[in-house]
């Protein structure tokens, strides 16, 4: 339960761009591009800082990690500071450890959470039009950055959150930050450093150890 919850919440965020956005004026022609990349990517790795603000807490929790992915939706996400914390999404199970223990779940029989996880793995990617049927999507832009909004359709997901952000570089699409929002206005911030695509990874990344 403990990884639903994370799930659910990692991404959230209220974290505004000193930038001013407006309605991109091209946003087929990034969609396409968009595309083309993610076609293109069979593997990543990234560093993250992650800022979750909670209204019932004085401060915010910062934590920081390493993210490492590989077509097929293998997903090691891996917080070493302040606590060491390991998630890692293999075969449509995950595996997390925490304090040494580690705990295992099937997510083929949660819809709800399968499409969570796939929310994920594709806002990662970049790859948007995989998940276009769940989400309402508004395209805009800045000076520097081009922003994604996406709103989830089904109930289920709304649930768990109002809307997700996502921020890519003008200059090469990747992704620098992404960003979701909860219902109750808490949230969880995730920008993104070093990452490095099409990297040579071995299946034992994605092994709990």
């Amino acid at each position: 339960m403990k990884y639903f919850i994370l799930l659910s919440t990692f991404l959230y965020c209220h974290f505004a761009f000193a930038q001013t956005f407006k309605t991109m004026q091209d946003s087929e022609g990034f969609q396409k591009k968009l595309q083309e990349i993610a076609k293109g990517t069979t593997s990543l790795q990234s560093d993250f800082v992650q800022t979750k603000h909670l209204d019932i807490m004085s401060e915010d929790i910062e934590s920081q990690g390493k993210l490492y992915y590989k077509a097929d939706n293998n997903l090691r996400w891996e917080y070493t500071e302040p606590l060491e914390y390991l998630i890692v999404l293999k075969n449509g199970k995950v595996s997390i450890k925490d304090e040494g223990k580690v705990s295992s779940y099937d997510l083929s029989g949660n819809k709800t959470f399968q499409k969570i996880n796939e929310m994920i793995l594709k806002s990662i990617q970049g790859d948007l039009m995989a998940v276009q049927a769940d989400y309402k999507y508004e395209y805009k832009e800045s000076s520097g950055s081009y922003l994604v909004e996406m709103y989830p359709k089904q109930k289920s997901v709304q649930d768990f959150m109002k809307c997700i952000k996502i921020y890519f570089s003008k200059k090469d699409f990747t992704v620098e930050q992404v960003q979701m929002l909860e219902q109750s206005g808490d949230y969880t911030l995730m920008k993104f450093s070093n990452r490095k695509n099409n990297v040579t990874l071995s299946d034992k990344v994605f092994m709990m150890n």
